[in-house]
């Protein structure tokens, strides 16, 4: 199965690259609103994207390797690599002034594509599962059986990069490349205040796919929902302070924000959310390899915000309006996830909405209402960032604990505190 694998994410990236790269430089040079000077350095970035994007999808099944013998830790040592190589670069930038567009990008696919090699280069060397057999590498039928969950999962996909390169496309044509900047923008801060959130979803996932391969459904279905509930809370430490903070904090990091990238943040954000409710529930379904129906709704439903979207932009609502289609779609989508899941294994609706999403929502009010408090009688600035995080997880945490959590959940927390105290 590796080998298929890797003969079909290094076909369909030849594939994609022979056909897109002219595409994409065609559409850089003549579709898109770019100042006239910054066109052979935007070419240039694209270039750079393409050769990333290349690499990132010839690793994918060595990284899926290291996921299914769940070396979480060894990636983790990458991914804080990458960070802390980005802050000294961007230092670096900062403190030399001048044109940094191509350089950025020619930096952002080296520290890219480097720590994938390192992880291709070790998962040859490490397991056995990782070896090159002629015998293996065109093998018709297993081509057919992974090329069918693949497509299938590529449908769903492909419904996520058409609503984000599709928005950006919309934003630049009706607004200019400014909000282009904010859009990304918001994208960039949600991605960073979710990175805890999305850390555990990938550790509980194969987990919960070995369960499901078991025939262990019900500890299936309880890790699941924990997925959910611990992901939601996650999410919900770094979010709901930075929702009350979110100017001040863009004026802190950005000294000017471009125009409504509070606003379209704050939408992003409000995604963010929605999206880690049925969390578990998308692993479930993924697990039981029974996608077809389920990636065709799921990438149906993601592709429907384009057109919603254009509408609400038609109809003169403004920047924010695209916001609105993002979030209308993301219920949507968290609504199918459910659903699928109670068919094809048995997670109950009532209790993903009893006992996880409305909790979790009073708590959420509950702390925003508390943490607004130390907006009427502070002054922006980072002591009142900091008094806000303390109000806000003072009342959230607690909250979540006894209100959330069921007795086995609570417990399980308490063990891992004490074992984290002991070290």
């Amino acid at each position: 199965w590796f080998n298929t694998a890797v003969m079909i994410h290094t076909i369909v990236p030849c594939v994609l690259i022979a056909i897109g790269y002219p595409l994409g430089v065609y559409a850089v040079e003549h579709w898109l609103t770019i100042p006239p000077e910054r066109l052979t350095a935007c070419v240039w970035v694209f270039r750079y994207v393409c050769i990333a994007c290349f690499v990132g999808m010839v690793n994918v099944p060595f990284q899926a390797m290291y996921t299914a013998k769940q070396e979480i830790a060894e990636l983790t040592i990458y991914s804080f690599a990458q960070t802390v190589a980005n802050v000294c670069f961007m230092y670096f930038m900062v403190t030399h002034p001048g044109d940094w567009l191509e350089k950025y990008a020619m930096w952002m696919c080296a520290v890219s594509v480097v720590p994938q090699l390192i992880i291709c280069c070790r998962a040859l060397k490490v397991y056995s599962e990782c070896r090159f057999d002629k015998a293996y590498l065109w093998s018709l039928s297993r081509f057919k059986q992974l090329g069918a969950f693949a497509c299938w999962q590529a449908f769903g996909g492909l419904g996520f990069i058409l609503r984000g390169q599709g928005i950006q496309i919309l934003v630049n044509k009706y607004f200019g490349p400014t909000i282009n900047g904010s859009m990304s923008i918001a994208n960039q801060v949600s991605g960073s205040a979710q990175t805890l959130s999305s850390a555990l979803q990938g550790a509980f996932a194969p987990a919960i796919t070995n369960l499901c391969g078991a025939g262990e459904l019900e500890q299936m279905r309880i890790l699941a929902y924990r997925t959910c509930k611990f992901g939601m809370l996650l999410a919900l430490i770094f979010v709901l302070p930075l929702m009350l903070e979110l100017r001040t904090v863009m004026e802190l990091w950005l000294v000017d924000p471009p125009a409504y990238a509070v606003e379209l943040c704050w939408c992003v954000l409000v995604m963010a959310i929605i999206d880690k409710s049925s969390a578990g529930h998308m692993l479930a379904v993924s697990a039981t390899g029974k996608i077809a129906a389920y990636q065709i709704f799921l990438g149906s439903s993601i592709i429907l915000t384009l057109p919603i979207a254009w509408m609400f932009v038609a109809l003169k609502w403004g920047v924010c309006s695209i916001g609105w289609a993002m979030i209308t779609t993301m219920i949507f989508c968290a609504w199918g996830r459910v659903w699928f899941a109670r068919t094809l294994v048995g997670m109950s609706a009532r209790y993903w909405f009893f006992r996880m999403l409305l909790p979790t929502a009073g708590i959420l009010l509950l702390s925003l209402a508390i943490g607004y408090l130390p907006r009427m009688v502070l002054q922006p600035g980072i002591m009142r960032i900091g008094f806000t995080t303390t109000v806000v997880e003072a009342v959230l945490l607690p909250l979540a604990f006894w209100i959330v959590l069921d007795a086995s959940e609570r417990q399980f927390v308490l063990n891992k505190v004490r074992k984290a105290v002991r070290r």
